[in-house]
């Protein structure tokens, strides 16, 4: 599994250098929509991933700045405190990596190095007096983590959706087999990852066969003549003796 996380890893480095991790929104697109996951995720992956961007915008492009035209969050704004401020916010995005981690089959170790760099650079840009508060503004680590998990979700996804073909490496021209740790449990299935769902389909009951249909006597049986009772004797009437014994 090793060797198939470690290609997508490079593959997502590759599609995250594309990007302008530190301006782009990761939580909501232009239109002020809440981005899509990638198509062929997990239901664990997909729910991180929007933590992970939900928390990323809170901490770096919440709020905007109708002067000056750029957004800033509360990393920000504790960045200000001194020395107090720096490690809530260190702190803070290293919870935001810890949750990044628990995608399904972890993080590749280029992505989480990546990702630990960045709170390093921006924890030490906070003791330049000043212009260290400048490019904090500007450098937005949580963000970037938050597009590094974007990239390396969106190549494993694409991935799943296509284990059968496994994961080529560009580099050593290398095919590596898709582990079933980073596939998509068939409970996460759907028709918009391109795999057919699974469904309960409960059993038919037994159909109970027919009876036949009770024989309706014809009207000439079931009435009796007329002047005869069901025994078919004549009636007697009690006031005619001559009939007596």
């Amino acid at each position: 599994m090793n060797a198939a996380v470690n290609i997508l890893g490079k593959k997502a480095l590759k599609r995250y250098g594309n990007k302008s991790p530190n301006s782009d929104n990761p939580y909501k697109d232009r239109k002020g929509k809440k981005r899509e996951p990638p198509p062929g995720l997990s239901t664990n992956d997909v729910r991180i991933l929007k933590n992970v961007r939900k928390r990323a915008y809170r901490w770096d492009q919440q709020f905007n700045c109708c002067c000056l035209g750029f957004r800033f969050g509360w990393s920000a704004i504790l960045g200000l405190i001194p020395v107090i401020g720096d490690g809530i916010e260190v702190l803070i995005s290293l919870s935001l990596i810890r949750t990044a981690s628990k995608v399904d089959g972890g993080l590749p170790k280029r992505i989480y190095s990546l990702m630990i760099t960045y709170i390093i650079l921006d924890f030490a840009f906070g003791f330049i007096p000043v212009l260290g508060d400048l490019v904090d503004f500007a450098f937005r680590a949580n963000t970037r983590n938050a597009w590094l998990l974007e990239s390396y979700l969106t190549e494993k996804g694409q991935a799943a959706l296509n284990p059968n073909r496994g994961i080529l490496d560009e580099e050593t021209g290398e095919v590596v087999e898709m582990p079933p740790e980073l596939q998509v449990p068939p409970e996460d299935r759907d028709v918009e990852q391109g795999v057919e769902p699974v469904r309960m389909v409960e059993q038919a009951p037994p159909i109970l066969a027919a009876l036949p249909p009770a024989r309706t006597p014809s009207p000439k049986e079931d009435m009796p003549p007329p002047g005869r009772n069901l025994t078919g004797r004549q009636p007697q009437d009690p006031r005619d003796r001559r009939g007596w014994k």
